[in-house]
């Protein structure tokens, strides 16, 4: 969750702010810094360890807040243990860790994914050393081994990886996701435990985009969830150079309303100011604009099955992103925090998931261009050796 350049120009576009934005010589200020995408480049021809080649690739994949809450251990030649980041988490708005774990999921499965595109094979064990879940990041949430073998994408999925994107933007109005590009879905889809619906039903869609429009407002008029939204805002590019994660906020807009205290985390927490109250409403668009929602359901909960709906969702998005489809989560509705239990049982309910079950994720689909890349820590961020 962030304020966008949409949602302000929408509050501040007749005004005095939008008239100073965009004054002679400030069209291209603040622009994204080239250090903080460069990772969407793919590793660069110097770096030989296939090992490091593959997590190159990996830290690219989608994850909650754009935390990046993952690490690689190196230092047993031929092998890689991947650890959750625990200093890296969302307590107000994800307490259990669920969403953070199916974040290293994508990251597990785009990493396999380039692997075996280069001719690596991958033996992956998931919580091989149990779990501790008073300390998520104490035993590694997979291993895996690497040996030699013919370089192999036969889905076409690890040739997407550069060009994923997560597209929170609005879609073409009234276009609901074409039948043949659910199949493609679904054809990459291949976890039996894992239950995939997308509907294009109107009754449906329109209750959920109620739904998903509330929960955002929760989110928002709750101050210690609105809060750690906020204090992950990248905000400038001297910001989004130096954290290289979380939200980021750069442009001529941002560039003078920080300049105007209206972006300080206080005046974003102030109730009543026009950063909160627009907050309230700027997914309003992206909500109206979706035709075809769809969601992964699971019977289990367990941190197993947290990390394999996360290699699914990765794999679906990165078939998307082939198919010339638009693709992005809308996670609040999931939060597991008391202000959002009693419209997630609504949700439930209208998602049709039974007693038990939990939906993992929920996800809009639809068509639009593809937004820029968003920031990623360097490799070595993310590296023990």
């Amino acid at each position: 969750m962030g304020l966008t350049r949409r949602g302000f120009v929408r509050v501040l576009g007749g005004g005095a702010v939008f008239a100073a934005a965009t004054g002679v010589g400030l069209s291209r200020c603040d622009l994204m810094p080239a250090e903080a995408i460069e990772g969407w480049a793919g590793p660069p021809a110097t770096e030989t360890d296939p090992r490091r080649r593959a997590l190159a690739f990996a830290l690219l994949a989608p994850n909650p807040h754009n935390l990046q809450s993952w690490l690689a251990d190196l230092r047993t030649p031929g092998e890689i243990a991947l650890h959750i980041d625990t200093a890296r988490m969302l307590p107000m708005t994800d307490p259990p860790g669920r969403q953070i774990t199916i974040g290293c999921g994508c990251f597990l499965e785009t990493l396999v994914l380039a692997a075996a595109a280069e001719g690596w094979r991958t033996e992956a064990s998931l919580w091989s050393d149990g779990i501790d879940e008073a300390d998520l990041g104490a035993r590694p949430f997979a291993r895996l081994s690497f040996s030699a073998a013919p370089a192999a994408d036969p889905d076409g999925l690890a040739a997407q990886i550069l060009l994923r994107r997560s597209a929170k933007v609005p879609f073409e109005a009234g276009r609901a996701l074409e039948s043949g590009h659910a199949a493609a879905l679904r054809a990459v889809h291949g976890d039996g435990d894992i239950g995939l619906t997308v509907t294009s039903a109107p009754e449906t869609v329109a209750r959920l985009r109620d739904i998903a429009m509330q929960a955002f407002r929760i989110e928002v008029d709750t101050d210690r969830t609105y809060r750690e939204s906020v204090e992950l805002m990248r905000i400038g590019a001297d910001e989004i150079a130096a954290h290289r994660d979380g939200l980021a906020m750069h442009g001529p807009f941002f560039w003078w309303l920080k300049r105007f205290g209206l972006l300080s985390v206080e005046e974003q927490m102030r109730r009543g100011s026009t950063a909160r109250d627009t907050a309230r409403s700027i997914l309003d668009a992206d909500a109206a604009s979706t035709s075809t929602f769809a969601w992964l359901t699971t019977a289990a909960n367990t941190r197993e099955m947290q990390l394999r709906a996360g290699r699914d969702y990765v794999r679906l998005n990165l078939a998307a992103t082939r198919a010339g489809v638009a693709m992005a989560p809308w996670s609040q509705v999931l939060q597991e925090y008391p202000e959002m239990a009693a419209l997630q049982r609504t949700f439930k309910g209208v998602a049709g998931a039974a007693d038990g079950e939990t939906v993992q994720m929920f996800f809009r689909l639809g068509y639009a261009a593809p937004p820029p890349p968003t920031p990623r820590r360097p490799l070595d961020a993310i590296v023990r050796a």
